[in-house]
Formats: C-alpha cells, sequence, structure tokens
C-alpha cells in the first residue's frame, strides 16, 4: 500500500553538492523512492468474514455514518472510539494500529445506531466486536474487568440454570481483589431481599434436570470457542466473556 504524502517520501540523491558548507544540491532531477508499507495483511479481514456476525465488513465504504452516530464517540467524550476507522484497519489489514486502540475497541455499549444508520447495510456493532474477538484471539488485547465479569455471569448461570446474584458479586469482587464494607454487603442484602432475588447457598434456586442442559450447553460453547479453521488465529479459552 504506497504512500504518496510528500513529507512520507525519501529521496535517494544522484549526488551531493555544497558551497561553503551550504547544500546546494536540491530535490529537483533526483529519484524519489516511495515508502511502502510490507506488514499489511488481509488474513485480520479474511478471519473476521468468517465469523458469523463479522461477515458484512465487506461491505463497509467508508462513509463514517457509523461514527458520527456512536454515542461513544459523540457524547460520552471518547473520540478515540471510532467504528468507522476500526473496519478501516481490519480491511487493510493493519494489526499494528489495532492493537495500539485493543482497549478502546471494547467500548462499544451495543446501541446499535451504527446499524441502523449504515446506508450499506453493515451490521458495525457484530463487526466490530469480530475484529475485537480477532484481537482477543491473537493476544493483542488484554483481559477488561468486563470480560471477567461476563465470565463470572456465564459459569453462574451454568452452574444452576438461573442467577444466584449473591454469588456472581461475591466470585467477582474475589476475580478484581476487591472488598466491599460490612455496611454496603448489607445494603445489598437487603435490596436483594426485597426483590427476592437474595437466595444462594443452601436456598439457591435451582432449575430442574439441568444437569443434561448444562452438559449440552457446555459442549455447545466448547464448539462455538474452538470453531475456527487451522490457518485462523486460537480462540479465547474462557467460555464467557463480551469479546
Amino acid at each position: 500500500m504506497p504512500i504518496v504524502e510528500r513529507s512520507l517520501v525519501e529521496v535517494d540523491r544522484l549526488e551531493h553538492l555544497e558551497l561553503d558548507g551550504v547544500d546546494v544540491s536540491g530535490d529537483w532531477n533526483t529519484f524519489l523512492r516511495p515508502r511502502v508499507l510490507t506488514d499489511l495483511d488481509s488474513k485480520i479481514v479474511d478471519w473476521v468474514k468468517r465469523q458469523p456476525f463479522g461477515d458484512t465488513i465487506s461491505l463497509c465504504w467508508q462513509c463514517g455514518a457509523c461514527t458520527a452516530s456512536c454515542c461513544m464517540h459523540t457524547d460520552y467524550g471518547m473520540p478515540e472510539f471510532n467504528p468507522r476507522f476500526f473496519i478501516y484497519l481490519a480491511q487493510v489489514g493493519d494489526e499494528k494500529q489495532l492493537r495500539l486502540h485493543s482497549a478502546a475497541l471494547w467500548r462499544c455499549i451495543s446501541c446499535n445506531k451504527c446499524v441502523e444508520r449504515c446506508p450499506k447495510g453493515v451490521k458495525v456493532e457484530e463487526v466490530v466486536h469480530a475484529i475485537g474477538r480477532y484481537l482477543s484471539a491473537t493476544g493483542a488485547a488484554p483481559e477488561s474487568p468486563a470480560d471477567r465479569f461476563d465470565r463470572a455471569y456465564t459459569d453462574n448461570l451454568l452452574e444452576h440454570g438461573i442467577l444466584d446474584e449473591a454469588a456472581l458479586y461475591r466470585t467477582y469482587e474475589r476475580g478484581e481483589g476487591r472488598k466491599t464494607s460490612l455496611g454496603d454487603l448489607l445494603r445489598k442484602g437487603l435490596l436483594l431481599l426485597r426483590t427476592g432475588r437474595l437466595r444462594t447457598g443452601p436456598i439457591a434456586h435451582r432449575t430442574r434436570r439441568w444437569a443434561k442442559m448444562r452438559t449440552v450447553l457446555r459442549a455447545r460453547l466448547e464448539e462455538d470457542v474452538h470453531a475456527v479453521s487451522p490457518d485462523q488465529p486460537k480462540a479465547p479459552a474462557s467460555l464467557g466473556g463480551s469479546r
């Protein structure tokens, strides 16, 4: 992919002339050697296209409607979250730049305004998450607190077939190395008690015959995690996670 900006062009001089210590050879009548990016790789866009939720990436024509309508970009003060730019980097295969933006890429809140306003029918939200999955699969994106929470949430549901909110809170706190004060715990417990959701441990809700369903779901999730061809990057080991 040639870069044609003059500031990024290197000059090969055929001769070097000086007059009283001043370079007077100039840049005229010389050969210009354009710098070429050789580290672009189509494997990124190919990988994204093979995902069930990334196949519309090829429809993007870089109009910018997604970024202009993105609440994270325009309303929540995160100009670095730019769906159009993420898709462009994936299309041209600039993995180095994608890695630099790996932290911002996961800020999508799935409002789907971008999807509604895309004139080409790109499922922008899904494509951006597919790009994020590529970064995660190649180890370029560090695990975020949101990923850890999603994994704890998934494991919690798989265990009983119904959410044990108290157990989820305890698991996530331990994983993050946090400790809520006794007063806050009592307040949260009172709220759960009032809403009828304080059922944990021996009195936790159970879904009938859940053991068989859990086995089926775990097997299906494992298939999703490992359903990549040998030439694709390995998928993340975790079953849960927003990525």
